[in-house]
Parts: structure tokens; C-alpha cells; sequence
């Protein structure tokens, strides 16, 4: 899904919720809606840079 079209969803479940406060599908559309939001997020890729071959721990 592309970033505009994921925003576009959001905005519309976020509408939704508005609209219909005692609706019983509430739960899974704010769940849904959550999903949403937290994929929209920009997650940084994190690396493990310690590596022990590097290291000289005994300054051979």
C-alpha cells in the first residue's frame, strides 16, 4: 500500500470511528486502524555492529 493510500485509509476508518461510536465492529476497525498507524511509522533499520573478530582483547 502506498504511503498516500494508507494515509487516505486512516483517515477514513478515523471517520468511521466518529461516526458510529456504538457500532459492534468498533473494536476491529480501531485495531485496524492501529495496524495502520503503526505501519505508517518510518522504522529505522537497526545493525549489530559489534562484532568480535574485530577486537583485539589481548593485544596479540
Amino acid at each position: 500500500m502506498t504511503p498516500q493510500r494508507r494515509q487516505n485509509k486512516i483517515t477514513e476508518l478515523e471517520q468511521w470511528l466518529r461516526d458510529n461510536p456504538n457500532h459492534p465492529n468498533r473494536i476491529e476497525i480501531a485495531a485496524d486502524l492501529r495496524k495502520l498507524k503503526e505501519e505508517s511509522i518510518p522504522r529505522t533499520v537497526e545493525r549489530d555492529t559489534f562484532d568480535l573478530r574485530e577486537h583485539n582483547f589481548y593485544n596479540v
